[in-house]
């Protein structure tokens, strides 16, 4: 556990909220507290009927001892980055009550350490949250498949938390980890061909307990919203990513595939021993379990049309177990030349895998023209240092070096997340328009409208009410519609037109400032300039 609060924790309040996911979620999550509304769902005024509430309540209640709804994105993120170490706690125990101490303490470091819980810990979205909850899901379904020898087991005790963790579940982002758990449980069962494991997780009581805690607020909101909230989240935001790549997140077949050495960097180096340990063992039913449990994942997530590196990440605590297990067994997984050239090949992708995450800063730096800086190099060293330690393990696996390893890759993380990455001014450009709206006197409430920008980021930067103008236009329309206290950032892109329609008014404009940037979501660059009308009460703070 001290190894993944290393590993995730830094960086948790100082990168800013990042777009365009996060911010929506956080944004809604600050809405619900700033009205009081927490059964339907906004985004500033529009209805966000994707996903199901838990991750709203969750952060909306973290955000509660911090402020409310003044609290910085890092307390939106605290319930990922918590269910994150309960993922992690759990993968060590799963791994220990199937195998042994050895192997469920090198499941947890190797699973603390991974690139994609470390991305996930700290986002403040529905991901890690739902990895929290599926875990326990998981270690209920591995406990009685594998532990309780009752063909009936009572119902209070494993099948009573594995169902209550769906129901969690299901709140959190639909069927999604039910989906994987009744996949572990059907591939588990045809392997066995033992169909009376289905009866063992108890699944009548247990639906009904599962739908217990979903359905009370799917059917509020659904009457709230006549129904609208069921179409969206079923119709659109589920079954379409199935047939549709949405918001251009697509991916050739084998794109999750291809993405391992990186998502799962730094275990990624012994995911040779992890394929060796699973093919050699499974003939063994707690390694046919865990084989059930990844594969078809990892199946449905490259068939599906809609892909993003993070899908597969209900299967790492899965894959962190094989490694253990490998790391367990080297010497007899690796006694022949064909098992070393094998295992040395997949090896060398985790190497160059480490090399590029250290490099990331830096070369976000320099795409920017900026001077490297302290923190981009102490990323580079430490990125190194991870990957001379993954060299070091690879030759010889042992828990000690992959301790070293996760160590290295911690304070990697914590050099870049901490430091390197918020200090990549030119990405947080809403972040510099929230400060820069905070040095604003004149008038009590300032009414802000922007062009040429409209990322969600600058509702929970610069506030809820914010304009995100479709083009300058209508945030000269805006401007005019507030003479006393309006102001709007305008992107250069749309200056003319801004200015058109102002001047058309018989309006005069005022600069106050200009800010520079860029838009990482759509590549562009920005030069937005802070206009108010010459009449305006509104001035930059001294």
């Amino acid at each position: 556990m001290l190894v993944a609060i290393a590993a995730l924790l830094p960086g948790l309040f100082s990168i800013p909220v990042v777009d365009r996911d996060e911010a929506r979620y956080a944004q809604a999550s600050r809405q619900m507290l700033e009205t009081g509304e927490f059964i339907d769902i906004r985004f500033q005024d529009e209805a966000r009927h994707k996903q199901p509430v838990m991750t709203y309540w969750l952060q909306a209640a973290a955000a509660v001892p911090f402020g409310g709804a003044d609290a910085p994105i890092g307390a939106h993120r605290l319930p990922g980055f918590l269910l994150s170490l309960a993922a992690v706690a759990l993968t060590a125990f799963i791994g220990a009550r199937l195998f042994s101490p050895y192997v469920g303490f090198a499941a947890g470091i190797a699973l603390a350490a991974t690139l994609l819980l470390a991305l996930e810990a700290r986002t403040a979205k529905t991901d890690a949250i739902l990895l929290g909850f599926g875990m326990i899901a998981q270690a209920g379904l591995a406990m009685i498949l594998l532990k309780d020898q009752n063909r009936r087991p009572g119902f209070w005790g494993w099948p009573a938390a594995m169902w209550a963790a769906i129901g969690a579940s299901l709140l959190v982002k639909g069927p999604i980890f039910f989906m994987i758990t009744a996949l572990t449980l059907a591939v588990y069962a045809g392997w066995k061909r033992d169909p009376g494991l289905f009866l063992k997780v108890r699944p009548l009581p247990g639906i009904a307990l599962a739908l217990a805690i979903f359905l009370p607020w799917f059917l509020a909101i659904n009457l709230q919203t006549d129904w609208a909230f069921a179409q969206k989240a079923v119709g659109w935001s589920l079954l379409g990513k199935v047939t549709e790549a949405h918001e251009a997140h697509g991916g050739p077949l084998g794109y999750h595939l291809m993405l391992s050495p990186l998502v799962l960097w730094p275990a990624s180096a012994l995911l040779g021993l992890a394929l060796l340990a699973a093919w050699r063992g499974r003939e063994d039913d707690r390694v046919k379990f865990l084989i059930a449990w990844a594969l078809p994942t990892y199946v449905v997530f490259e068939l599906v049309a809609t892909k993003l590196p993070h899908y597969t990440l209900p299967a790492l605590p899965a894959i962190a177990i094989l490694v253990a297990l490998g790391l367990d067994r080297w010497r007899e997984l690796l006694a022949g030349w064909r098992s070393k050239a094998f295992y040395g090949t997949l090896a060398a992708f985790g190497v160059l895998a480490g090399l590029v995450v250290a490099g990331v800063p830096l070369a976000a730096r320099l795409f920017f023209e900026l001077e490297p800086g302290l923190a981009a190099y102490a990323t580079l060293a430490m990125g190194i240092v991870a990957a001379l330690a993954v060299i070091a393990l690879v030759l010889r696996p042992g828990l000690d070096r992959l301790i070293a390893v996760a160590v290295a890759a911690a304070a990697t993380y914590a050099a870049a997340f901490a430091f390197a990455i918020p200090a990549v001014t030119p990405m947080w450009i809403s972040r510099d328009m929230g400060r820069f709206a905070a040095q604003l006197a004149g008038c009590e409430d300032i009414a802000i409208a922007v062009a040429g920008y409209r990322e969600p980021s600058i509702a929970f930067n610069v506030g809820t009410a914010a304009l995100r103008a479709e083009d300058g236009a209508e945030a000269g329309a805006f401007v005019l519609a507030h003479p006393e206290c309006g102001m709007a950032f305008v992107d250069v892109t749309q200056a003319e037109a801004f200015q058109a329609v102002v001047e058309a008014a018989g309006g005069e404009l005022r600069a106050l400032g200009t800010l520079t940037g860029y838009n990482y979501v759509k590549g562009d660059d920005l030069v937005m300039t802070a206009f108010t009308l010459e009449r305006s009460a509104v001035r930059v703070r001294e």
